[in-house]
């Protein structure tokens, strides 16, 4: 018994293989660790199996130098779409973390099994909502079609590398801004806390207001944080369209 099967489609096969792989890699949520690792990279060959069609007839070139180049072009466009997303995420987090640092909740930081890294109390919760309403409002259906539009406009990866540098600082700015605006009504009456407990310690200096306002400032942030968290799944999915509306306009520079 003999197989026999066209070398573009093999090679197409191959090319997307590293393109999904690098992109896995970085792209929540498919990067974090709670997901094994034969998953991740089963679902990078799926992938690649679903699209070699796509990308084998473009390859002209089968030999071994174009073929190296090929695969680190295929790199460079998985991870800079990856990237795109990963800086959404990040925003989500850095929300929290604002606020574990105006509570004072980053003192008591504990390694995140997720990403490996430390994380507050405030910064996880921030980050499970976010992980949580991507896949309520199907945003990882969105990033799937996002990485599979980016290889049938760009099959051999190449993207401008001006563009990409521009559109990450794009998005790390659009990441600043909107963590400080999705935390801004909790740290607004945080300041307000620590305003009106300096004139306390000045009326009552007998008072130990570093016990009673650490004790406060939770208490406020607890009692804010309900009313605010039904603003998070708009700003999400605003996030979520905007780092794949820029990563889009990338691929079709």
């Amino acid at each position: 018994m003999s197989f026999s099967f066209e070398p573009s489609l093999l090679v197409g096969f191959c090319l997307v293989l590293v393109r999904a792989t690098a992109w896995v890699s970085i792209s929540p949520p498919f990067n974090t660790p709670a997901i094994p690792v034969r998953v991740r990279i089963g679902f990078a060959v799926a992938l690649a199996f679903l699209l070699a069609r796509v990308v084998g007839p473009s390859v002209e070139d089968l030999s071994t130098p174009a073929l190296v180049g090929a695969m680190f072009t295929q790199i460079l466009g998985g991870l800079a779409l990856g990237a795109f997303v990963f800086i959404v995420f990040t925003a989500v987090q850095a929300a929290g973390d604002l606020i574990d640092l105006q509570v004072g909740f980053s003192l008591g930081g504990v390694i995140d099994p997720l990403s490996g890294n430390m994380a507050a109390p405030m910064g996880r919760l921030y980050q499970l909502m976010g992980l949580a309403l991507l896949f309520a409002i199907n945003g990882h259906i969105s990033i799937v079609s996002a990485f599979i539009q980016s290889v049938e406009v760009a099959p051999l990866g190449k993207v401008d590398i001006p563009a990409v540098a521009s559109g990450l600082t794009e998005m790390v700015v659009v990441m600043f801004s909107s963590a400080i605006q999705i935390a801004l009504p909790i740290l607004t009456a945080l300041f307000c806390t620590e305003v009106a407990l300096g004139l306390l310690g000045k009326a009552a200096p007998q008072l130990n207001i570093l016990v009673i306002g650490f004790a406060v400032k939770a208490l406020i942030a607890f009692m804010l944080l309900g009313a605010t968290l039904v603003l998070l799944p708009s700003s999400v999915d605003s996030l979520i369209g905007r780092g794949l509306s820029e990563a889009a306009e990338v691929f079709r520079g």
